[in-house]
């Protein structure tokens, strides 16, 4: 056990790195990434709709719901072993993965807006956007906005958001792996376009092996400044292949309050 004075000293330096990283969080603005989850949103064709059901208490006071759903439903992230042979090597589950592969510094890029024709943005357009913005680091978190979330609707109102949506080519998903970001997230259905990139899924089949993350269906994009900080925590769902997530951007608010492009 560690002297009286020495855990005073420790007590005292984890309040004060607890208090500034509160203010942090404080003096920053917080933009919800997730989509609100309720009956009739859109679901990637093949994969279980989403049903929430009012459950009969049988005299129990508390009111309560149930809910049926895929691990892949609204804003969501896909763990390695989504697209990995089960027991190997890195196929690892979403509860198997450390948290802090769900946060960090965060860049957005913006493409589009598209027609809905598969359309593929590939590493050219990446390393054009970095040119005339800023560089991808190793560890980042990178968010890319196709301008696609308006189309995101209930029922019939959300049908055009599965119509052919814009994705990432192989060869983006190579040069992204190149740069050892921990995460791609997309505001459409799957970071594969509507064709499943000529059915190769290519960013699914590139990135997860390699341990990097896949975030799907993320809204509020064109809020959130290039940099930011993000946070996207899944359930602790035992042996899952993904799970949905609260995911959050804090914007850094600048002295001079000019809100950034990108």
């Amino acid at each position: 056990m560690l002297p009286v004075g020495q855990r005073s000293h420790d007590h005292r330096a984890a309040n004060l790195m607890a208090r500034s990283m509160s203010a942090g969080f404080r003096a920053a603005e917080a933009i919800d990434l997730s989509r609100k989850l309720e009956n009739g949103i859109p679901t990637y064709p093949t994969h279980p709709k989403f049903f929430k059901m009012c459950w009969c208490a049988m005299g129990d006071p508390a009111r309560m719901n149930q809910f049926v759903l895929s691990e892949h439903t609204g804003t969501h992230i896909d763990a390695p072993s989504h697209f990995m042979p089960a027991g190997s090597p890195g196929a690892d589950s979403i509860d198997a993965l450390p948290l802090d592969r769900f946060m960090g510094p965060a860049i957005k890029m913006t493409f589009g807006p598209f027609a809905a024709s598969n359309v593929r943005v590939g590493a050219k357009e990446i390393r054009d956007w970095e040119q005339a913005n800023v560089a991808i680091e190793a560890g980042d978190i990178v968010l890319i906005d196709f301008r696609w979330g308006h189309r995101w609707g209930i029922g019939e109102a959300g049908q055009s958001f599965l119509d052919s949506w814009p994705g990432v080519s192989r060869d983006a998903a190579e040069y992204l792996a190149e740069r050892r970001v921990k995460l791609v997230g997309t505001d459409c259905i799957s970071l594969d376009p509507g064709d499943g990139g000529g059915g190769a899924l290519a960013a699914h089949y590139t990135l997860l092996p390699q341990g990097i993350l896949i975030m799907e269906n993320a809204c509020n994009l064109e809020r959130l400044d290039v940099i930011s900080y993000v946070m996207a925590l899944p359930l602790r769902l035992g042996d899952a292949t993904g799970s949905p997530v609260r995911a959050v951007g804090w914007n850094i608010k600048r002295r001079h309050g000019a809100p950034e492009s990108g």
